[in-house]
């Protein structure tokens, strides 16, 4: 089986982010007594713990040469289809499926640092849209922002398909002048397969 037929047709992918937009994406939070956020500084690590400790039973943590991030129970990489330092994950049993949901991770390079990272953010906004347009498709670009289990600064881009359940999700995980991406393709709006990519994109740690 090709390759090709894992990867979304647009190619909306590997973007090297070159906008000069800025997004307004941000993300606050503070405790007033410092008791309280001592408390909640522990409620936290025990939350935290209890929460890897979970993922543990149910997953697997992959190394990568880029970094680490845990597959979710019940997927496998599709080894025939990984390959150039892109790696591909599928439900266990479908790695030859024509068209299967799937999930990918690969490192990359773009042209901001942390500091300017709404820029990046509002790069890819304006190319997703303009590739979007160039391909004549009925889909829209939803865009949002968070962090890693680790604190790293993440954007998360969804292209909903107007005419069918597929959902293109991207997760960026920024560093200065790189990112890691973990692109699912999910042709059916299946619920595990969306656990899954967020699992791996909030579980990310760069080597």
């Amino acid at each position: 089986m090709k390759k090709s037929l894992y990867l979304l047709p647009l190619m909306i992918v590997m973007l090297s982010a070159c906008g000069n937009k800025q997004a307004d994406v941000a993300a606050t939070a503070k405790a007033d007594e410092s008791t309280v956020e001592a408390t909640q500084k522990d409620e936290t690590t025990v939350a935290a713990t209890q929460k890897d400790d979970a993922a543990t039973k149910d997953s697997k943590r992959v190394e990568k040469e880029f970094g680490s991030f845990i597959v979710a129970e019940g997927f496998a990489e599709a080894k025939e289809q990984s390959g150039g330092g892109r790696y591909f994950y599928v439900v266990e049993g479908h790695e030859h499926d024509a068209r299967p949901n799937n999930i990918s991770i690969n490192t990359g390079h773009q042209n901001y640092n942390l500091d300017e990272s709404e820029k990046f953010a509002e790069s890819t906004t304006w190319q997703l849209n303009m590739q979007i347009k160039q391909y004549g498709l009925d889909a829209v670009v939803y865009g949002s922002s968070g962090k890693t289990d680790a604190g790293d600064i993440m954007y998360i881009f969804d292209i909903k398909f107007n005419d069918s359940d597929e959902i293109d999700r991207q997760y960026y995980i920024l560093r200065d002048k790189k990112y890691v991406m973990v692109f699912m393709s999910n042709f059916d709006n299946d619920e595990s397969v969306n656990k899954a990519a967020e699992l791996m994109a909030k579980s990310f740690e760069w080597k």
